[in-house]
């Protein structure tokens, strides 16, 4: 295995069992995260992704397994607008505080994810998340927000400089981030290669690291034949994020890269993370990982992990 695909693909899932289109049981997901995790490929995965509001049922199945500490994303509900949102991240925090005084080391929640209201300045509802935050534990978790990539949607420079500021105001070695929604249960859920360009283009420029959820099962944008539109791919994503950052990329070549339909065009190699002409080398790939493109969850583990093994990355 090229030491660049073990950088770059190393600890890239957060499994999403619970979610749709697997929508697994609790106890079913967390017992396959589990699995998945002491397989031999387990270095491709991260954490479990739980909702906050589910944590109380999550603790009692950590306790029983009474294996290696898990790692966890937390997902909070949100809303719409400000008093609603503050509502939602009370519950939230309380929630996971709850959660983590049960369970002490046997489990970390290291990042809270949660989707920006749409009404209102982000940076007040970044300011109170990471003010409710630093109550859930003595290392408060990084915090990803979620912008809208479809339809009426604010501009990305904005949210993204709004982020920063808040989270270096708050906290200026906190971790905050850009969470971008790549897909759905339907078409319509899934954002053309422009916006998704943009969030990567504007979380670099303000200096965020970038999360992806949905829809990223396959390594490359391809037709989706259940959905009947073309799908994104988590390879397309961190390359573009990775390759940006370093080349100082355009956008134009930037949604290019997000664009690509032909695997070949990309590749793992000694030499570093290919795609056409561009190679970014493997150190510049590690520091990506950590500053710009952190992961991605899934509700399928099998799926990104068969589809490198087929292409001989793994």
């Amino acid at each position: 295995m090229p030491t660049t695909a073990r950088t770059l693909f190393s600890g890239i899932i957060d499994y999403a069992g619970l979610f749709p289109p697997a929508k697994l049981p609790m106890d079913e997901a967390f017992r396959r995260f589990l699995a998945h995790r002491d397989s031999d490929d387990g270095w491709l995965l991260a954490r479990f992704v739980c909702p906050a509001a589910r944590l109380a049922e999550l603790a009692p199945l950590i306790e029983d397994a009474g294996s290696a500490p898990a790692r966890i994303v937390a997902l909070g509900g949100g809303g719409d607008d400000p008093p609603g949102f503050s509502a939602s991240i009370e519950h939230d925090t309380e929630a996971m505080r709850g959660f983590g005084e049960r369970l002490g080391t046997a489990a970390t929640i290291d990042v809270f994810e949660v989707k920006l209201p749409g009404d209102g300045d982000p940076s007040e509802a970044v300011d109170l998340t990471f003010h409710h935050l630093d109550d859930t534990a003595e290392h408060p978790p990084a915090a990803f927000f979620e912008t809208p990539l479809i339809g009426d949607t604010p501009d990305p420079d904005a949210v993204a400089n709004a982020i920063a500021a808040a989270g270096h105001r708050v906290d200026p070695d906190r971790v905050a981030g850009l969470k971008i929604r790549c897909g759905g249960l339907e078409a319509a859920a899934v954002p053309a290669v422009e916006p998704v360009a943009a969030a990567i283009a504007a979380a670099r420029d303000a200096g965020l690291p970038v999360k992806a959820t949905q829809g990223l099962h396959h390594p490359f944008r391809h037709l989706d034949g259940a959905l009947g539109t073309t799908a994104h791919g988590f390879v397309n994503l961190v390359s573009a994020s990775i390759h940006s950052r370093h080349h100082r990329l355009d956008l134009d070549t930037i949604a290019a890269i997000i664009g690509e339909e032909d695997p070949d065009a990309f590749d793992v190699t000694d030499a570093g993370l290919v795609w056409r002409e561009l190679v970014t080398p493997v150190d510049a790939v590690a520091e990506g990982r950590r500053t710009t493109f952190t992961g991605f969850g899934s509700c399928s583990f099998a799926e990104p992990r068969d589809d490198l093994a087929g292409l001989g990355w793994l």
